[in-house]
């Protein structure tokens, strides 16, 4: 390699960014620099901007993470649909099991009204105690 050449090289590894390089050709002479020159014949070089750094990593890491948040995602969504169904099913057997309640009261209302002497004051106290557990049980 000419030493010019080195030049060239040194300025353009020291470059950021896109700057004009002129080579100043006086007296069989060339010379790089980044004025132009004073006499000879000019010539304007342009250097090229570095190319953006690409990290490969970075793209894989970024997917891997993307992955994983995606994943954390479904699952928990997956665990919240599991538990908002749990909650159905408990509302509904809880519902089922008041409406058998307010039928077992409402039986054992009208097995005290229909009652004779003899049995009356245990088909009420049934039909109290039936009226206490639906109130304590559903709210009612």
């Amino acid at each position: 390699m000419k030493p010019p050449y080195l030049l060239l090289m040194a300025l353009l590894a020291a470059s950021a960014s896109a700057q004009d390089v002129y080579k100043c050709v006086q007296d069989g002479h060339t010379s790089y620099s980044a004025k132009p020159c004073t006499g000879g014949q000019l010539q304007i070089l342009d250097v090229p901007s570095p190319p953006p750094a690409v990290d490969k990593g970075a793209a894989t890491r970024q997917e891997r993470v993307a992955s994983q948040l995606e994943s954390a995602r479904r699952k928990r969504e997956q665990l919240e649909d599991q538990a908002r169904e749990r909650a159905a099913r408990q509302k509904e057997m809880h519902d089922k099991h008041c409406a058998q309640l307010r039928l077992d009261q409402q039986w054992a209302t009208q097995d005290a009204a229909g009652a004779g002497d003899r049995n009356r004051n245990a088909a009420q106290l049934k039909a109290r105690r039936a009226g206490e557990r639906l109130a304590v049980e559903c709210g009612n």
